[in-house]
């Protein structure tokens, strides 16, 4: 593999761009209500594309490094993940003439006991419109989802992701938990699941507004929790979704929503 420094599109992918460019075929992972949906839209499928970072990525310890700063380090080494998967795709797309990326899919798969892989696949497509965006727009959305959005007068402008992290510590933990407790309310895991995903909702809330978009669509969240001895517990919330900005304030967006739609609005927010 040809030295690369870690910015821009890596060597693997850049020859990907280039074997597609030579080949002149064009490849989807819409399914056909998507394909059909996004032609609505105005979009027509320029290539799949992907982003992929490999990570290490684990519970720190060291002295002086408390348990919550251990959390907050983890969901930041989240966030990076996905963030570098997500730029790396948004390059890819770009490389080949893209305005934007739709159905996009984010996983995390542990290699080994420290090191996960994050992935972020989709289908970049270019808008029938001479008008071009500043920067192409990204979303977890199907095509048909934003074939409606366009319609109502909004536009997807970017996958927008909320993650946290936190641990709680509480002794009344050890004997809630056994096996002669009862069905009894575990304080320690109520107070952090109900801190971690508030928490994860306003980072969400933050990644929304870094965009610069005017609201979002939630598509999933998850939540994980694990102990940490008898009187503690750890947990990492996530929110994803599609940042959205609205081009048309009227009851309804015009047919042809693509003929009037300022694409450049995004040049300065994204």
């Amino acid at each position: 593999m040809p030295d690369w420094d870690g910015r821009g599109l890596p060597p693997v992918a850049r020859a990907r761009v280039d074997r597609a460019g030579s080949s002149g075929l064009r490849t989807s992972l819409l399914s056909v209500p998507a394909a059909v949906g996004s032609e609505v839209a105005g979009f027509t499928p320029v290539g799949e594309v992907m982003g992929c970072v490999v990570e290490r990525l684990g519970w720190v310890s060291g002295f002086g490094v408390t348990p919550n700063q251990q959390a907050v380090i983890y969901a930041d080494a989240l966030r990076q993940g996905y963030r570098v998967a997500l730029d790396r795709l948004r390059l890819e797309a770009e490389a080949i003439g893209a305005d934007g990326v739709l159905g996009i899919s984010t996983s995390v798969t542990r290699l080994d006991e420290s090191m996960q892989e994050f992935v972020a696949l989709g289908t970049a497509v270019r808008a029938e419109t001479r008008q071009r965006p500043g920067r192409v727009f990204t979303t977890e959305l199907p095509g048909q989802d934003v074939g409606k959005l366009m319609q109502a007068g909004w536009v997807p402008a970017g996958v927008a992701i909320g993650i946290s992290a936190h641990t709680t510590f509480d002794y009344n933990m050890q004997y809630q938990t056994t096996m002669w407790a009862g069905n009894v309310e575990v304080d320690a895991h109520t107070r952090l699941v109900t801190q971690v995903r508030a928490d994860a909702r306003a980072q969400f809330h933050k990644s929304v507004q870094a965009i610069g978009a005017d609201g979002a669509i939630v598509s999933r969240m998850a939540l994980d929790t694990w102990q940490l001895g008898e009187v503690a517990v750890a947990g990492v919330s996530s929110v994803f979704g599609t940042a959205i900005a609205r081009f048309h304030r009227g009851r309804a967006a015009p047919t042809s929503a693509l003929t009037i739609l300022p694409l450049n609005r995004m040049k300065e927010a994204q």
